[in-house]
């Protein structure tokens, strides 16, 4: 295993694998992505602009879904860029210290998905999901749209639990963190691949066990991964959200000791990612025997994928270095 210290952490070794494949139109994509945060106020000066080409959020899009058709990529870039929109105002805005804030962003969020109209002078977050979400949900059923705003809804609990923590100057429990980091991770990405690849996974499917820990298998990986890359910007700043800190804290350990905790965790999250794809195949020949393999094998791939693409770009990206 490699030394998981500050001097190395910019590339440790998870023992991942990285597709190298990325989609033929990226640049393109980025440059309409730049256009549309613009249009919706997502980006509002040339530094902000900066920021965001340096981010390269376009390129994440492009290493996840290389051979989805432009138009699908351009739609998760957006999301990926709505998302991590969403994680600078806790991290940096007053959303991060105010509950109320939390709640009202909310709920102006869940009456776009649920066809109300948008609030009046809504935050740029809550414009910018006005524009995104109908081109979204064109097509998707009633049984998606219920199950992606259940995932949103879990992204704003996990937001509040950790304005709570803040707040009273707690860490969350080792028994409690790998679920709140799975819903700050934000689910509903996941959802998203079905709008992407034109296949809603059917109830019987979406509601099974395998399911259920394929998606978290492959969120879980992500997001200890990122604690581990974003460690040392993350502890100097004195942001508590990440796993080698609340081990450490949980376990008096030094930092090494809480580092290899994680690093064994992923490596068991690995193992998980790989019996849960072999749950779901198996699941879909008794459950939906009239789904075509091929779509749901390409659903499932990507999941798969997505902790060694994540893991490329955020080697890459200006938000890591």
């Amino acid at each position: 295993m490699t030394q998981l210290s500050h001097a190395a952490m910019s590339r440790p070794d998870f023992g991942i694998r990285i597709p190298e494949r990325m989609h033929p139109a990226a640049e393109q994509i980025g440059e309409h992505l730049l256009t549309w945060a613009s249009r919706v106020g997502l980006v509002a000066d040339a530094r902000e602009r900066a920021r965001l080409d340096a981010a390269g959020f376009h390129l994440l899009a492009a290493r996840i879904l290389p051979d989805a058709p432009q138009h699908a990529v351009e739609v998760f870039a957006q999301w990926v860029l709505w998302l991590f929109h969403l994680d600078d105002e806790q991290d940096e805005g007053a959303m991060g210290h105010s509950a109320e804030i939390v709640h009202a962003t909310y709920a102006a969020i869940t009456s776009i998905i649920e066809g109300q109209p948008t609030p009046a002078a809504p935050p740029a977050s809550v414009t910018a999901l006005a524009d995104l979400w109908p081109r979204t949900a064109r097509g998707m059923s009633a049984q998606w749209r219920r199950r992606i705003l259940e995932h949103i809804h879990h992204h704003r609990d996990a937001f509040l639990t950790q304005i709570a923590h803040r707040q009273n100057g707690t860490l969350a429990s080792p028994e409690e963190y790998p679920s709140l980091r799975r819903d700050d991770n934000a689910m509903f990405m996941f959802d998203l691949l079905e709008v992407v690849h034109r296949t809603e996974i059917p109830p019987a499917l979406v509601t099974t066990r395998g399911w259920t820990e394929l998606c978290a298998a492959s969120s879980d990986i992500v997001a200890w991964c990122n604690d581990v890359v974003s460690l040392p910007r993350e502890a100097a700043r004195g942001e508590t959200t990440n796993y080698v800190i609340v081990l450490r804290h949980a376990t008096a350990c030094d930092e090494h000791t809480a580092l290899e905790q994680v690093h064994t965790r992923i490596i068991q999250r690995l193992r998980d990612l790989d019996e849960a794809e072999r749950a779901v195949l198996a699941d879909a020949q008794h459950l939906e025997p009239t789904m075509d393999p091929d779509r749901l094998r390409l659903v499932i791939h990507t999941i798969r994928d997505i902790p060694g693409t994540h893991l490329a770009w955020m080697f890459a990206s200006g938000r890591h270095q």
